[in-house]
C-alpha cells in the first residue's frame, strides 16, 4: 500500500484537486467550510488498478498551519506538488517542496492546476518555471501534469500518472518493527478509543500488545480498519485506524507514537544534521526552535558544536528538547521557528540520547565518518561515540531490519572500522589504542586491578572490563584473583632490582626476607609487586618467601598427613627446620590457602 499527499501554496487548489480525483472533499471542519481554506489534514481514497484503494492526504497551504502540513506530509510515499497556472511557483510552494525533500518523500508529480484560469503561454511559462525549480534535486525529471480541478481537464491523465509513479516506488519497508504516528484520536461509540495514522515499517495484527509514547502507555489492538473497512492486519504505508483497548482517548493526542517493538530512544538531547531552507536565512546558537517530527511538534533549542550561527550548508548540531522526546537514528524532521509559522530547514537525527558531559569529544571526532549519511555510517558513528555498545542494544536503536543492520556491521568489521569483543562492538581505532594502553600499563605495573588500570589509562572502567577477557584469552595478559599481570613465567621480564630480591629470598631459604628491613621505598615497592605477581609469598605481611621455597615447605608439611590425622607445631618445626618465629606464620599462610585448619593445638588437613 502507498499514500499520496498534496503540497503547495495556499489557494492553488490542492483540496479541489483531490475532490476531482477521488470524489471526497477533505475539508471536513466547519471552519474550513466557512473560510474556504484547509486548516487541518484531510483524507480520501481512490481505486488504482493493481493497487486497490490508494490513500490520499491533503495538507493546508497557509504558512500558519505548517505543523499540520508536516504532520500530513511525513507519512506520504508520492507527493503531489500543486502549482496554480495563474500564480506560478510561490513562497509556500518552495517551502513545501523542500519539506518533501527533507522528509525523504521518494517521488513527486508536479500538477499544474487551474489551467482553465490561464492561457497556454502562461501555463508554458509556469511549467518551465517548475522544471527549473526541481532541476538539480532528487525530483529532477519528475512528471508534470496539466489539470483543471474545476473543469476536469487532465484529471484522467493525472490518475494515470499517479498509477505509473506508484509502480516505480520502492516496496514499502517491512522490518517487523511497526509503528504509527497518531494524527487523530477519538472515542467511538461501542468501540472505545480509536487512533489513526499511516502505518510504517511493519505489520500490526488484532490482539497485538502495543506501547504508546510519551507516557509508556500500554494497550492492545482490538480492531483494525482501513478505508472504513475492517481488516485482519495493517500493512506498511497504509492509512490505518486502530481500536485500542485499555487506553482512554483523553490520554492520547496527535504526535504520540504507537509501536509494537520499541526502537525509539527517549532523549533530552540529540545530535542532528541540520540544513537551512535557503542561504538567506541563519540560525543562531541557542536559538529557540520547534522540531516537527512525525506528527509531533517538539519545542527546544539549537546548540551549535562550533561557531555562533549557521548560515548555509549542512552542519551537525545539538538539539536540546524542553521535554524528553523519542527519536531514532536517521529519522527526518523539519525545523521551524517558535510557534511553527516559519520553516527554517530540517535534517536527520544522528544520535539520540546525547550526553553533553560525556560524549562531546567522541561526537566531534566521529562526525568525520559521514559521507552519505547511510545506515552503515550512522551505525559506525554511534559505535564511535558510545565507545562500546552491545550488539543487541544497537539493534534496538534502529528501525531497520535485523538483516540490514547485521550486513552493515559485517561490512564495518571488514573495513576495520569496528571490532567486536564478546557481545560488544567498539570502534577499531579506539579498541587498538585502548589495548595498547592497557598492555603498556600492565607491563609497567604488576598486579593492577580493573579500576587501577582504568585510572592509569584514563579510560572508562566498563570499557576496560570489556577488553580484558579477550586479552586474557589471547594470553597477552594473565589474571589472578581480579589482578592482572603481563607474565607468569618465573622471572621473565623482571627488572634488575626485582631479580636481585628474588635471588636473595631464594638464597635465604626458610629465613626469607622481611619487608620492614628492606632498605628504601623503591625496594619495598618491588617486593610488593613481586607479591602481587606471585613470585614472593607473604606469610604475615612482613616475612616474605621465594615462591619455590614456600611451595617446598608447604608440600613437606602436607605430606605428613598421609600418615597422620593431625600435626602439632613442634612436629611441623621438625619437618621444615624452622624456629617458632617462622613456623607459626608459615602454618597460618597454609591455612589461608585453604589446605589446613587449626584444631586446638593441632593442625588438621581440610
Amino acid at each position: 500500500m502507498y499514500v499520496v499527499g498534496t503540497s503547495g501554496h495556499i489557494d492553488h487548489g490542492k483540496t479541489s484537486l483531490i475532490l476531482a480525483l477521488t470524489g471526497t472533499d477533505c475539508d471536513r471542519l466547519p471552519e474550513e467550510k466557512a473560510r474556504q481554506m484547509t486548516i487541518d489534514i484531510g483524507f480520501a481514497g481512490m481505486e488504482v488498478p493493481g493497487f486497490g484503494t490508494v490513500n490520499f492526504i491533503d495538507v493546508p497551504g497557509h504558512e500558519r498551519f505548517i505543523r499540520n502540513m508536516v504532520a500530513g506530509a511525513w507519512g506520504i510515499d508520492l507527493g503531489l506538488l500543486v502549482v496554480a497556472a495563474d500564480d506560478g511557483w510561490m513562497p509556500q510552494t518552495e517551502d513545501h517542496f523542500r519539506v518533501l525533500q527533507l522528509l525523504g518523500v521518494e517521488r513527486i508529480i508536479a500538477a499544474i492546476n487551474k489551467i482553465d484560469a490561464a492561457d497556454s503561454e502562461t501555463t508554458d511559462l509556469v511549467e518551465e518555471q517548475v522544471r527549473e525549480r526541481i532541476a538539480g534535486t532528487r525530483y529532477e525529471g519528475a512528471q508534470i501534469a496539466r489539470v483543471s480541478a474545476k473543469t476536469g481537464d487532465g484529471i484522467d491523465a493525472l490518475r494515470d500518472a499517479i498509477a505509473a509513479n506508484l509502480k516505480k516506488l520502492s516496496r514499502a519497508t517491512d522490518a517487523d518493527k511497526p509503528y504509527l504516528y497518531i494524527d487523530r484520536v477519538f472515542a467511538s461509540k461501542g468501540y472505545g478509543t480509536v487512533v489513526t495514522g499511516t502505518l510504517r515499517n511493519g505489520i500490526l495484527h488484532e490482539n497485538d500488545a502495543v506501547t504508546i509514547q510519551p507516557g509508556n502507555i500500554e494497550g492492545r489492538i482490538k480492531r483494525i480498519e482501513s478505508n472504513y473497512s475492517a481488516i485482519e492486519e495493517g500493512s506498511p504505508s497504509q492509512r490505518t485506524a486502530l481500536n485500542i483497548s485499555g487506553v482512554p482517548a483523553d490520554t492520547l493526542k496527535r504526535g504520540h507514537i504507537l509501536y509494537r517493538q520499541r526502537f525509539f530512544t527517549e532523549s533530552e538531547q540529540i545530535i542532528a544534521r541540520l540544513e537551512l531552507l535557503e542561504t538567506k536565512r541563519e540560525l543562531k546558537n541557542n536559538a529557540g526552535i520547534e522540531v516537527l517530527i512525525g506528527t509531533a511538534a517538539v519545542k527546544g533549542k539549537v546548540i551549535l558544536l562550533s561557531g555562533d550561527k549557521i548560515t548555509q550548508g549542512a552542519v551537525a548540531a545539538r538539539i536540546k528538547f524542553n521535554e524528553p522526546w523519542y527519536t531514532y537514528p536517521g529519522q527526518p524532521f523539519v525545523l521551524t521557528g517558535p510557534g511553527g509559522f516559519r520553516i527554517l530547514g530540517g535534517g536527520r537525527v544522528l544520535l539520540p540520547a546525547y550526553d553533553s558531559h560525556k560524549n562531546r569529544g567522541q561526537v566531534v571526532e566521529g562526525l568525520g565518518l559521514f559521507r552519505s549519511y547511510g545506515l552503515e555510517e550512522r551505525i559506525a558513528f554511534i559505535i564511535s561515540v558510545r565507545r562500546g555498545i552491545k550488539r543487541t542494544d544497537l539493534h534496538a536503536m534502529f528501525p531497520e531490519r535485523t538483516e540490514d543492520i547485521e550486513s552493515a556491521l559485517i561490512s564495518l568489521v571488514k573495513k576495520n572500522l569496528v571490532k567486536q569483543t564478546g557481545d560488544y562492538l567498539m570502534p577499531a581505532k579506539y579498541y587498538d589504542s585502548l589495548v595498547k594502553r592497557i598492555l603498556e600499563t600492565v607491563n609497567k605495573h604488576i598486579g593492577l586491578n580493573l579500576k587501577e588500570i582504568a585510572d592509569i589509562t584514563g579510560d572508562d572502567q566498563d570499557i576496560c572490563r570489556l577488553i580484558m577477557p579477550s586479552l586474557v584469552s589471547a594470553k597477552q595478559v594473565m589474571e589472578k584473583e581480579g589482578k592482572f599481570f603481563s607474565d607468569r613465567g618465573g622471572q621473565v621480564g623482571l627488572s634488575k632490582g626485582k631479580k636481585q630480591l628474588m635471588d636473595t629470598a631464594k638464597a635465604n631459604g626458610g629465613g626469607g626476607i622481611e619487608l620492614d628491613n628492606l632498605g628504601n621505598e623503591s625496594v619495598r615497592t618491588d617486593a610488593k609487586e613481586l607479591i602481587k605477581l606471585g613470585e614472593l609469598v607473604s606469610l604475615d605481611g612482613n616475612i616474605l618467601y621465594h615462591r619455590e621455597v614456600y611451595e617446598k615447605m608447604r608440600d613437606a608439611i602436607m605430606a605428613q598427613f598421609v600418615k597422620k590425622d593431625k600435626l602439632s607445631v613442634p612436629e611441623a618445626k621438625e619437618v621444615v627446620g624452622l624456629s617458632r618465629k617462622y613456623i607459626i606464620p608459615l602454618l597460618n599462610r597454609i591455612e589461608r590457602d585453604g589446605m589446613i585448619r587449626r584444631l586446638g593445638d593441632f593442625r588438621v588437613k581440610v
